[in-house]
């Protein structure tokens, strides 16, 4: 039997890149998957291809049921909608994967001097406020069952590189792992396991289109990372496959980095 077979995953940013391989891993696993993105198309914005003609579709192929929302998770109320469709098809809600989010403003005016208040309101809007949102809607459902949460941060919460750059993101991450820790304390008496993962430089289709342009997820970075490569998107996957897991039972509050020891140089 399938270890998630029975169960009820939610993915935001799960229509592409990372969110779609976290929720295509959660259906091979068993789990029924319900997949949130502002933009269900997503995936094509970015040449990525498919194997069907939506990720639903995708998702149904490994026999599991699925749904699609398109959604503002940054909206509560839109959220909540969200949310009670997913509890509505599916009676449960297990696992929970706050994907959703990224360093979406222009990098070069994304310093912690030159970061504007409408930047600064978009970066902690997509990456927090959608965290936060997403928690409070399906923690009501986790807390019947146990279950668990995986929040998805960046290795930029814990260092920057020379010119300072993503700072505000980072910031906004950073706001995720420690309200991750303070959610963990609160549910933990529920059987549900709060954790974070904060990738490094991770070649996604959007990190790969946008590397040249950005300066950013280059080769000469990758042979400055101690395991010498840039991370793959399996790399997270596995990651979370583990802390959704039952191997991961005694698990809370904490944050892994999976970034090939990248915050362990300077450079």
């Amino acid at each position: 039997m399938k270890m998630l077979a029975g169960k009820t995953a939610v993915v935001t940013g799960g229509a592409g890149g990372m969110g779609r391989a976290h929720a295509l891993r959660l259906a091979a696993l068993g789990a029924d998957v319900a997949i949130l993105d502002i933009d269900l198309a997503m995936a094509s914005k970015f040449g990525e291809q498919l194997t069907a003609a939506s990720v639903q579709e995708e998702l149904e192929a490994l026999q599991v049921r699925a749904i699609g929302i398109e959604a503002d998770l940054s909206v509560e109320n839109e959220v909540r909608q969200a949310v009670d469709r997913i509890s509505k098809k599916f009676g449960r809600i297990d696992i929970l994967v706050n994907n959703a989010g990224g360093a979406i403003t222009k990098i070069d005016q994304s310093s912690a001097v030159n970061t504007s208040g409408e930047d600064r309101a978009v970066l902690f809007a997509a990456n927090f406020d959608t965290t936060v949102n997403m928690c409070q809607a399906c923690s009501p459902h986790l807390m019947q069952r146990g279950g668990a949460i995986v929040n998805i941060s960046t290795i930029g919460a814990f260092a920057d590189d020379l010119e300072g750059r993503l700072a505000m993101y980072g910031a906004a991450k950073a706001a995720v792992e420690k309200y991750s820790k303070s959610l963990a304390v609160e549910l933990g008496p529920y059987n549900v396991r709060v954790n974070c993962i904060a990738p490094g430089l991770i070649e996604t289709p959007r990190i790969k289109a946008l590397a040249p342009s950005r300066n950013l997820a280059t080769g000469h970075q990758a042979r400055t990372i101690p395991l010498r490569r840039l991370g793959q998107i399996e790399d997270v996957v596995g990651v979370m496959e583990f802390l959704v897991s039952d191997q991961a039972a005694y698990v809370t509050g904490e944050s892994i980095k999976v970034a090939g020891g990248h915050t362990l140089v300077t450079t």
